[in-house]
This record gives C-alpha cells, sequence and structure tokens, in this order.
C-alpha cells in the first residue's frame, strides 16, 4: 500500500485509498496514529477555524468535505485563515498562528502588525494578510516579511504570480509587493479627489476611478492603457470586485442596488468595448463581492445572505449563510467573510467558523459543516440535480436483492440481510450534483462491492459462536481483570507566559508574549494586570493606555486555564517593568518648525497661505548607516503629504527639509519606518508665521 503523503499528493487516487487517507488524517489529528509525518494537507481547497471547538479544518473544495484538521484552541471567534503549499496561518485580532502541513506541528503564535482584523489572501506560493486601517502587510510562505503601517489601505488584489497590489489612500499612491521583494514600490498616483479601487482583469491590474468614470490599467511602469467609461453609473460607496467575470468588471452600486458589468476589453487590448449590463439586484445592503471568474457571489449584510449570480448578473441562488450556535461568542462586529481561494472557489465562512458555504463557477453552492474528516452536510441550492441514470464507476447506493456470491447461512430473502454486516463501516455518501469525476464522492465503491462478498459470512457468524476455533475459552482472563482505570491526570497551573515584552508608546506600553505550556489544562483567557483589576484577552498581545509619560509601570501576565474537573487555574505570572511615552527604536528622531517653503525646489503651498507655510526640518541620530527611511508627515492625525524615502549618512544621521504645512494651530508630526523603528517624532502645534 502506498503511503499516506503519497495518497494524498495524489487526486486520481482509488476510492478505496482516499477512504484510509481519510481515517488516516483522523487518527494523525487526534492522536491515535502513530506516526503523522508523512501526512500533508491537499494544496487546494480552504482552511476554516472553528472557534468553538478551537481547531482549524481544512476543506477540499473538489469533493466539498473535511479532510483534516488540527487543534489550536483560545484564538476566538473572527479568525482568518490562508494557506501556502506547505502552511496554513490562522489570522487572530493582534495574533499569527503557523503550523506546518507535512507534520501538523503549531508554532508559538507571533504578534501581527494590527489588532484590527486583517484582509486575507492566497496566490502562488504565499499569502497575504493586509491590515487596511493600520496600512500594514505581512507576506507569509517561504519568503516572509512584515511592512508597518502607513496610512489607510484600499481593498487589495493579487495577480497570478503572487504580486500584491495596494492602494494607499492618504497618499493616493499605487503600489506593489513582488513575491521575492521586501518592500512596496509605488510606480503610479491617483489624481487629488479621485476615487476608486483596484481590480484583475485576465491578470492585468486596473485602477477603476469612480470619480473619473475611467479604467486604468497599471503595471510596474506605471499605468498605461486608459478607456472612459461614461455611461456607467459609479460613486465613491461603489463596491469593485476584485477580479474579473469573464473578461468584465462587476460593480455595485450600493445607493441604486444595481450590478454593472463593464467590458475591460479595451483597457487589457484584447478586443473592442462591448455595451456594459445593468442588472437589478434584489434588495440588500451589499458589503461584500467576489468573482470566480465564470460567476459572482454577493453578501447582504443586512441578513447575512449569499446570493450568487452567473457571468450575465442573473440571479442564479439566494441562501442564508448559517449562525453561529449558542456555544459560540463572536463579537459584535463580527460577520461573514467571503474569500476567494488559489483555486479559484470561493468560500463563505459562517461568524464562529462553524460552517463554510463552497460556490463553484455556474453558481452551485455546497455548505460544510466544519466538525471534522467525516461526511458533510451538504445543500445544493443553485440548480437541480441531474445526476446521470446509470453512473459507469458507482454502484447503486441499495445494494442487489440477490447478491451473485453470498454464503448459505444468509439467505438473500430480504435486504436487511445484506445491512448489519455493514454496520461497523459509515454508509457510502451520495454523489455531489454534476457528472464530471471532480466532483463524484469517492467513498461508494470502497463501502459497496467488497462486504456483499466475503466480509458478511465472518461478520455474522463471530457474535453468536463465542468460542471458535481461532479464540479458546477465556478462563484466565477474570484473575487479572480487576485492575482499575488510572483517574486521569489533574490538570496544573499553566506555566508562565515566555517571551514577555514590552513596547512603549506615547501614553501607554504594548505587552507581547508567547502561548505557554498548559500543563493538562484547556485555555480559556490571558490575565493582564497593572495595579488593580485584570484585563483579559485572547491574544497574544495587549495594549495598556491611559499612562503616563516617563513613569514606570509593572505589568503581570498569566494564562487562565480550565482542569479537567473544570475548576479555574491561575497559572504562574510573567512579569516586566517598562516606561510610558520612551522611544520605540534604538535611534532618536525628533522634527522642528523649518523655514519658509519657497526657499525649497518641492514647495507648492496653498494660494493666500504663503506666509504661514514652513517646512518640518527633520534630524535623526544613530540609526542604520547608509539606509533608507520613509517618512510620513501628519497634522491633527491626517497624514498631509505623499511619503519620502530618505537615507542616513555613514554615521546613522539624517538632516532634512521637507513637508511644507500651513495648517496653523493643528498639531504636527512625522513618522519613519526603517531598520530599528517605527519612530514617533515629538509633537507640536504649528505657529503661524
Amino acid at each position: 500500500m502506498r503511503s499516506v503523503k503519497e495518497v494524498w499528493r495524489s487526486r486520481a487516487a482509488l476510492a478505496a485509498v482516499v477512504t484510509v487517507c481519510v481515517v488516516a488524517t483522523t487518527l494523525a489529528v487526534t492522536g491515535a496514529g502513530a506516526d503523522t509525518s508523512g501526512m500533508k494537507f491537499l494544496q487546494t481547497g480552504h482552511l476554516i477555524y472553528n472557534s468553538t471547538l478551537g481547531t482549524v479544518f481544512h476543506i477540499d473544495g473538489g469533493t466539498k468535505a473535511v479532510d483534516g484538521q488540527v487543534s489550536v484552541s483560545g484564538l476566538g471567534p473572527g479568525v482568518r485563515t490562508v494557506q501556502t503549499d506547505k502552511h496554513g496561518f490562522m489570522l487572530a485580532r493582534g495574533s499569527i498562528t503557523e503550523f506546518g502541513k507535512s507534520d501538523l506541528k503549531v508554532e508559538d503564535p507571533v504578534k501581527a502588525p494590527s489588532e484590527e482584523q486583517p484582509t486575507a489572501l492566497e496566490a502562488s506560493g504565499a499569502a497575504y494578510a493586509v491590515y487596511r486601517e493600520a496600512g500594514a502587510i505581512t507576506r507569509l510562505g517561504e519568503d516572509p516579511v512584515t511592512l508597518p503601517g502607513g496610512g489607510a489601505l484600499g481593498p487589495p488584489v493579487v495577480t497570478a504570480d503572487g504580486t500584491l497590489w495596494v492602494h494607499r489612500l492618504n497618499s493616493r499612491e499605487l503600489c506593489r509587493l513582488p513575491l521575492e521583494a521586501d518592500r512596496l514600490s509605488c510606480p503610479a498616483e491617483v489624481a487629488s479627489g479621485h476615487t476608486g479601487a483596484l481590480t484583475v482583469v485576465s491578470d492585468q491590474v486596473v485602477f477603476v476611478d469612480t470619480t473619473a468614470r475611467e479604467l486604468r490599467a497599471v503595471d510596474a511602469d506605471g499605468f498605461g492603457r486608459t478607456v472612459p467609461v461614461p455611461a456607467v453609473p459609479m460613486t465613491p460607496g461603489s463596491i469593485i470586485a476584485p477580479y474579473d467575470v469573464n473578461g468584465r468588471i462587476a460593480i455595485v452600486d450600493q445607493a441604486n442596488n444595481e450590478l454593472q458589468l463593464v467590458d475591460a476589453g479595451p483597457v487589457t487590448g484584447e478586443r473592442q468595448a462591448a455595451a456594459p449590463v445593468a442588472r437589478k439586484l434584489r434588495p440588500g445592503k451589499y458589503s461584500q463581492i467576489a468573482s470566480t471568474g465564470h460567476g459572482l457571489a454577493l453578501i447582504d449584510s443586512t441578513n447575512d445572505t449569499l446570493v450568487t449570480l452567473d457571468a450575465d448578473g442573473k440571479q442564479r441562488s439566494v441562501q442564508a449563510i448559517p449562525p453561529p450556535s449558542a456555544k459560540a461568542k463572536p463579537d459584535k462586529q463580527d460577520r461573514p467573510t467571503l474569500f476567494r481561494g488559489a483555486d479559484k472557489r470561493l468560500y463563505v465562512d459562517s461568524v464562529a467558523g462553524e460552517h463554510s458555504m463552497v460556490v463553484e463557477d455556474d453558481g452551485e453552492v455546497t455548505e460544510v459543516q466544519a466538525v471534522g474528516p467525516a461526511k458533510p452536510s451538504k445543500t445544493r441550492t443553485a440548480k437541480p440535480s441531474t445526476p446521470p441514470s446509470t453512473p459507469p464507476s458507482t454502484p447503486p447506493s441499495t445494494p442487489p436483492s440477490t447478491p451473485p456470491s453470498t454464503s448459505p447461512s444468509t439467505p438473500p430473502s430480504t435486504s436487511e440481510t445484506s445491512k448489519p454486516p455493514r454496520t461497523e463501516e459509515p454508509p457510502p455518501p451520495e454523489r455531489t450534483q454534476g457528472s464530471d469525476e471532480g466532483r463524484r464522492t469517492t467513498k461508494p465503491p470502497a463501502r459497496t462491492e467488497p462486504p456483499v462478498t466475503q466480509k458478511p459470512p465472518r461478520r455474522t457468524t463471530q457474535p453468536p459462536s463465542k468460542p471458535s476455533a481461532t479464540k479458546p475459552p477465556k478462563t484466565t482472563p477474570p484473575p487479572t481483570k480487576p485492575t482499575t482505570p488510572k483517574p486521569p491526570v489533574k490538570a496544573s497551573p499553566a506555566a508562565a507566559p515566555p517571551g514577555l515584552k514590552a513596547s512603549p508608546g506615547d501614553d501607554e506600553v504594548t505587552l507581547t508574549w508567547r502561548r505557554p505550556n498548559l500543563n493538562g489544562g484547556t485555555f480559556v483567557s490571558y490575565s493582564v494586570l497593572q495595579d488593580g483589576d485584570p484585563e483579559t484577552t485572547s491574544s497574544t498581545q495587549y495594549t495598556w493606555d491611559g499612562l503616563k509619560n516617563g513613569k514606570s509601570y509593572t505589568f503581570e501576565v498569566r494564562a487562565v486555564t480550565r482542569g479537567t474537573d473544570g475548576e479555574l487555574l491561575i497559572g504562574v505570572a510573567a512579569t516586566i517593568t517598562a516606561t510610558a511615552g520612551a522611544p520605540s527604536g534604538t535611534g532618536a528622531f525628533s522634527i522642528s518648525y523649518g523655514p519658509k517653503a519657497d526657499e525649497g525646489p518641492d514647495s507648492n503651498c496653498p494660494k493666500g497661505s504663503e506666509d504661514d507655510c514652513h517646512y518640518i526640518l527633520l534630524r535623526g541620530r544613530d540609526l542604520e548607516p547608509n539606509t533608507d527611511y520613509t517618512f510620513r508627515a501628519y497634522s491633527d492625525n491626517v497624514q498631509i503629504h505623499e511619503a519620502y524615502t530618505l537615507s542616513t549618512d555613514s554615521n546613522g544621521d539624517l538632516d532634512q527639509k521637507k513637508f511644507h504645512n500651513s495648517r496653523v494651530g493643528e498639531t504636527v508630526y512625522v513618522t519613519a519606518t526603517g531598520p530599528g523603528g517605527p519612530y514617533t517624532s515629538n509633537k507640536f502645534k504649528w505657529p503661524a508665521g
């Protein structure tokens, strides 16, 4: 027999071998198997984290069945999940947890660049977590990188080669992060005051300018073809599908509940433009849209409903997204998510990750319950079932009344005689809809043919004939039976959280740590204490704000667990002392009021404010020598200019005048990102000229 690893790599394996693979998956993850080193998740499909069970499940997109699971407790609802070919990642608020697909080893959570819920994307060889509010980006996989926040981002997209594209809303830049790059490059800039979003058409990145009503191709060299679409209604609130549907861009006008399908052939250079198609949508508030390439799916957030459309925008199905169970405890802001996998299928995950709805190209929807590698719960809604009347390779689900080879001791007069032998094995599931082999469940052949020939006589005769030839009468076991089972080992309080670190900030301190040894207990929460009542969190990061800059504070972090008897256990404390307001880097960075902006080459002062328009002086000391740092200026917490990348000298020093400003009375500061950072300068109110 082939190894489990070989079986999982082959999508064309025999049904019986696939059955063995599924069983092996369950054994390996639950601990009943002997060796998990050879097991590997399929590289297609989707990961979903069920917060109620504290388990991440893998759904095979082709069979619509759960085929693997890993226990990772304590992450809570709202976790996004992504995968590469070798690793899986759970993106919780404030943390990222990784596990290996080959060995199922769960690593300690690492700090995420933001506490917000990220946008998750998968691509060739990589996965991304994009923190849109903070502007931070984390690439996961073989070449990981984290880019710190630089202002809010629009919806991101990723191309087939793994290049991520983002729209920086404050600086108006369109930026790209190739698969092996460690920093963004920004080849294009949107006109001031214009709104829009990125999309991908036939792997060509396009910016949809909703202000100018234009489609603009963009690549590493900047903007390319521009195609006006004046007849298409667009507003700043329009929702744009991140990927095309049969060469057309799907745009939802939220105000009028209308879908526009705009032909993007001219902007990609493929063909002349066809007339746009307008479709009225059913009443609702559409918050998410995604494309398989040949069909669309939308989420109506008024009642958490999934709506699927065909390539022409015609409605195919409407289905309620399963609500969380009574055991789930989602946050109020948690909502179902619409995710496009690397296999181009769409996956709609319920709030607590207890269900996923798989959407195919043709709008067919399958509901899968994330409960383990067993028979999935399926609901077909998009089209009627039309399976062939005589499947060539799948036996009928009911055994024939006269099996060809039945033992004389089990007469075939009734159907009941053939059922008892199969009660020790699960019955064959139904065929899924469709006639292609890729959508056929692979279990029936292994469940219907062998049992009716040789297994039934052996299994039906064993129970009544206790003293069989192979089992002599048991006369000796009774004396050894009085052994009483050992009681379960009682859990003890968890160890101190390792790796506790403190990162001081303005009026706050951010604490990070790693998951400790739970010593047999079940994770409940973390307790963070600083002079008074403890705060509670399920993340491995906590920011304690409202502190006084320059004052030292001592913090305690403990893991709270539940023992085998249900008792709450308070773990050992990890302790650290930090001073609020201290700089986050090793060097020093400050700003001051500079000369009038008309003295420099990049001045562009608003008319009427020339007297108040001055530069900001940047001063850096003891930074990394001969190194690039990216600077951004803010006035009353609003970014006022595009970012500048400046280099330190051989001593790590920097003195520059940049960022003209005329906002009298507003609080001004500058941030710098680079080695040793991020840095935030001192703050001061901008004086009158």
